[in-house]
């Protein structure tokens, strides 16, 4: 079973309420329902997947995904951006329990992008800033603490490079 990682258009992939698709399995789409339960949708109806399977068949998924986004090593950046214990980012694990159909999901989604790299890198910078730095007790409330530190460092990145001339290619 080859599981990739990638994103899947809802519109062009249409799924029930509350279901959480993560990538595919040869033509059709590998969703999750509610209760963690993975299933092929595509034509017709669902169709239910043996767990222990598809748990087998990310771990290669999981690290082909991170890979785009950490290329120099992904555990701990995952650790750090999803707050799962790095012990259980091992192949054996991963396969045996894979991962939240969430965390799945925002792999599948950042790293499908052109710039998945420059976007890990954004993702590890937030999460640190949110754990270490913002002082609220809502993690959504911290996180936007987090991306306010981020539009003022952005601003300070603007003003010391204005009028400075482009790095030559």
């Amino acid at each position: 079973m080859d599981v990739i990682l990638q994103y899947m258009d809802p519109e062009a992939w249409p799924r029930p309420d509350g279901w959480v698709v993560i990538g595919r399995f040869g033509t059709k789409a590998l969703a999750y329902d509610g209760e963690r339960r993975p299933f092929l949708i595509g034509d017709g109806e669902p169709e239910p997947l043996d767990r222990d399977a598809v748990n087998a068949a990310l771990a290669p998924a999981v690290d082909a995904a991170a890979s785009r986004l950490w290329p120099g090593g992904w555990s701990f950046a995952v650790s750090e951006v999803f707050g799962i214990n790095r012990r259980n980012l091992q192949p054996e694990r991963l396969a045996r329990g894979g991962l939240p159909p969430g965390v799945l999901q925002a792999l599948a989604h950042m790293s499908d992008s052109e710039d998945a790299e420059g976007v890990g890198w954004l993702m590890v910078a937030l999460a640190r800033y949110t754990d270490r730095y913002a002082e609220r007790s809502d993690f959504i409330d911290r996180l936007d603490e987090a991306l306010a530190a981020a539009r003022n460092a952005a601003e300070g990145l603007r003003l010391a490079r204005r009028g400075k001339p482009l790095r030559p290619e």
